[in-house]
C-alpha cells in the first residue's frame, strides 16, 4: 500500500545514495504492548498478498531493499545504498555486511534475488507478481518461457544485487519498498503454508511469536536491521466482541480503522474526535469488464456503459456525502504534475454508440451480469436499466469465491477497490491493465496502451505529467474499466502512541512507532 504527494524523479546520471545508518533508529523505550485491530490474518508470505490487510502484516515480519518514510520517501533498508547507471536501465545495491535472519541465519544478496525469482516463478503462482514486470525478462519468467537465469537480477557477491530493467522506472526504489518484494528465508517455498506461527523466520522488525485465540502476538526482532523496534509487542487483534469504534472507546484496542460513516459523528464526539485521524485518499473502487467476450470486448460497449454514470451524481448516492468520484484509476494523492484526468458523463452519447456497436436491439446484449462483491452498485444498475434500456441481473457472493472466479471466468461486469502498491500511476495502470499482468482481471490486451505506459515510465521528470495524461485519454477513451469512487481512510489512535506520522500515508510500520 503505497502513496506519495509526488513523483520521485528519474536520475538520468549516475548517482550513488549511502546511509550509514537507518532514519529514524529506533530506542528501546518502555510500555504496553500495543493492540492493533487488524482482523484476522491472511496469509503469512509475501508471495501471496490479497488484499491491503495482508500488506500491513507483512511490511511487520519482513523487509525489503528500501522501506518508506512517514512522508512516502523510500529509504536504505537492507540496502545500504545504490548506483543508477546513466541510462536508467541498470541499479546496483549496496548490500549491508551481517546481516541476519530473525532466527540468526545469515542474509546475504543471493537471499533478495532467490526471494524475487520465488516471486516470479509461475509454479509459485503469486498473487502479485507483476509489482517486478519493469525488471527485464520478468514477464518472461512469469509466463513460463524463459529461465531464471535469464532474468536481469543477479548477485555477484554476497554484498551486492545488479538488477536490469527492461526500461527506465523513476519509480523502482519505490517498488522495492512494497511487501511482495521482500526477503523470505531459503526454506520458503512454491507453496502458501512453509511459513507457520509456531516456527516463524523473518527479517522484518517484528518476528510472529505465536498465537492467542484469533490475535497474533508480535515481537520485536532482536537482528531486524535497524534495531529492535521501540514497542517490545504488537497484539494483532482478530476479532472484539463489540463493534470496532465501541473496542476502542473501552480501551480494549490502541489502533483502529473506521469507517467513513463513523467518522462523520465521531468528529464530534468530544472524547474520541481528538484521537481521530484521517490518511488522504488511496483507494480506487472500480467496475471492470471481461473484456474477452462479447459485448464487452467492444470498446464502444464499454465506453458507452461508462458515458451513461455520472459518478459525480451516483457515487455520493451509493457511497454517503463524503465519497470522491473517480476520474481516474489514479488516486489523486499520486498525481504527478501535469496529469488532469476529467470525469465524463454523456447518456445521448453513449445510446448512440450502443446503436454503433449493433446494439439497436437492446435485447440482443442479452442479460448482463453485474457482481456486486466489491461495490453497492445499485445506483449505477438503476441508470444502466433505465438510460440504456439494459437487462441487468446483480450477483453477490463471498470474497474468497469471488477471487477464484475472477482468476477463472470473470463475471461480465465486476467491482473491486485496489490500493497502488508504490507511488506511481504505473503502479494501477501496470498491475490492472498491462496485458498479462495477473491482476488484469478483465483480460484487457492493447499494445497500443502497453506502448503509452511504457514511454510514460521511461519520461524525464518534466514529462511524467503530461505522458501519464496520454496514458489516461487512451484508457478512458477504450474503457477497459469504469473509475468509479476514491476511498477516505480514517484511524482511531490511543493517546500517547508517537510516529504514526505514516498514516498519513496508508501505511503501518510499527517498526518506526513508540509509546510516548
Amino acid at each position: 500500500m503505497r502513496r506519495l504527494t509526488r513523483i520521485a524523479a528519474f536520475v538520468a546520471a549516475g548517482v550513488i545514495v549511502v546511509s550509514a545508518s537507518i532514519p529514524g533508529g529506533t530506542i528501546r523505550a518502555a510500555g504496553p504492548p500495543l493492540r492493533y485491530l487488524a482482523g484476522p490474518p491472511g496469509t503469512l508470505d509475501p508471495a501471496f498478498i490479497a488484499d491491503a490487510a495482508d500488506v500491513q502484516l507483512l511490511l511487520q515480519l519482513y523487509a525489503g531493499l528500501t522501506r518508506l518514510d512517514e512522508t512516502g520517501e523510500p529509504y536504505p533498508s537492507l540496502a545500504s545504498g545504490w548506483e543508477i547507471s546513466p541510462d536508467g536501465l541498470t541499479y546496483e545495491f549496496d548490500i549491508r555486511d551481517d546481516l541476519e535472519f530473525s532466527d540468526g541465519s545469515p542474509l546475504v544478496a543471493d537471499d533478495i534475488r532467490r526471494s524475487w525469482l520465488r516471486l516470479l516463478d509461475p509454479a509459485t503462482g503469486a498473487t502479485a507478481p507483476d509489482v517486478l514486470s519493469v525488471v527485464s525478462g520478468a514477464a518472461e519468467r512469469l509466463s513460463g518461457a524463459r529461465d531464471e537465469d535469464e532474468v536481469g537480477i543477479a548477485a555477484p557477491n554476497d554484498t551486492t544485487l545488479v538488477v536490469t530493467l527492461r526500461h527506465p522506472a523513476s519509480y523502482f526504489l519505490d517498488i522495492v519498498a512494497t511487501p511482495a518484494t521482500f526477503v523470505v528465508p531459503e526454506r520458503a517455498d512454491a507453496t502458501a503454508t512453509w511459513q507457520t506461527p509456531d516456527a516463524f523466520v523473518g527479517s522484518g522488525p517484528y518476528v510472529l511469536d505465536g498465537t492467542d485465540g484469533m490475535d497474533l502476538v508480535l515481537r520485536a526482532n532482536e537482528r531486524y536491521v535497524a534495531g529492535p523496534p521501540p514497542i517490545d509487542e504488537i497484539r494483532w487483534v482478530g476479532a472484539v466482541d463489540s463493534g470496532s469504534v465501541q473496542a476502542f472507546a473501552d480501551d480494549e484496542v490502541d489502533l483502529v480503522q473506521v469507517a467513513g460513516f463513523d467518522a462523520t459523528w465521531i468528529a464530534y464526539d468530544p472524547e474520541l474526535g481528538r484521537r481521530l485521524n484521517a490518511a488522504e485518499p488511496l483507494t480506487i473502487s472500480y467496475f471492470g469488464f471481461d473484456t474477452t467476450r462479447p459485448p464487452f470486448d467492444d470498446a464502444r460497449v464499454r465506453l458507452a456503459f461508462s458515458l451513461a454514470l455520472d459518478r459525480e451524481r451516483l457515487v455520493p448516492l451509493a457511497e454517503g456525502a463524503a465519497a470522491v468520484a473517480a476520474a481516474s484509476l489514479v488516486p489523486p494523492a499520486i498525481w504527478p504534475e501535469g496529469f488532469a484526468p476529467e470525469l465524463r458523463a454523456d447518456p445521448d452519447r453513449a445510446r448512440e454508440l450502443l446503436d454503433e456497436a449493433g446494439y439497436e436491439n437492446r435485447d440482443d446484449l442479452g442479460t448482463i451480469v453485474v457482481n456486486a462483491s466489491g461495490l453497492f452498485v445499485d445506483p449505477a444498475v438503476a441508470v444502466w436499466r433505465e438510460e440504456l434500456g439494459v437487462t441487468i441481473d446483480v450477483e453477490a457472493m463471498d470474497f474468497g469465491s469471488f477471487l477464484d472466479v475472477l482468476d477463472t471466468r470473470p463475471p461480465q461486469l465486476f467491482t473491486i477497490n485496489w490500493i497502488a502498491d508504490y507511488a506511481s500511476p504505473h503502479a494501477l495502470y501496470g498491475l490492472l491493465l498491462e496485458p498479462g499482468a495477473a491482476s488484469n482481471y478483465g483480460g484487457w490486451r492493447d499494445d497500443e496502451f502497453a506502448a503509452l505506459l511504457d514511454a510514460a515510465a521511461a519520461a524525464p521528470e518534466g514529462d511524467v505529467g503530461p505522458a501519464y495524461d496520454a496514458v489516461e485519454e487512451y484508457v478512458a477513451e477504450q474503457a477497459p474499466v469504469i473509475p468509479w469512487s476514491y476511498g477516505d481512510t480514517w484511524w482511531l489512535v490511543a493517546d500517547g502512541l508517537r510516529g504514526l506520522g505514516n498514516l498519513t500515508i496508508g501505511l503501518l510500520d510499527f517498526g518506526r512507532v513508540s509509546w510516548d
